[in-house]
């Protein structure tokens, strides 16, 4: 995420929000989307695998949603636009290829 002096109370910060937010995925939702992309649809999805996927969709959520934020407040807003996530869309996609 950030690098350089005085990142620390950043990484901080994240880990408070991170801490407080709770979001869920339903399975179904999780598999139907695995699915829609395999080419063999007798393909079988572990429950483990679907549950890995959920923690990697919640972490990319929260993720989003802290540096929209953060994106909102550098330009003094209260609330966050779609200006603000598309303007932290291009780093998020370079740092979860």
């Amino acid at each position: 995420m950030d690098s350089g002096p005085g990142t620390s109370k950043s990484a901080e910060n994240s880990e408070v929000i991170y801490s407080k937010i709770s979001t869920e995925f339903q399975n179904d939702i999780i598999k139907e989307t695995l699915r829609s992309r395999l080419k063999d649809t007798k393909t079988k999805i572990s429950e483990e695998a679907i549950e890995l996927m959920k923690e990697l969709a919640r972490v990319i959520v929260v993720e989003s949603a802290i540096r929209a934020a953060k994106q909102a407040s550098i330009q003094h807003n209260s609330i966050v636009s779609l200006h603000n996530v598309e303007t932290m869309l291009l780093q998020l996609m370079l740092d979860f290829p």
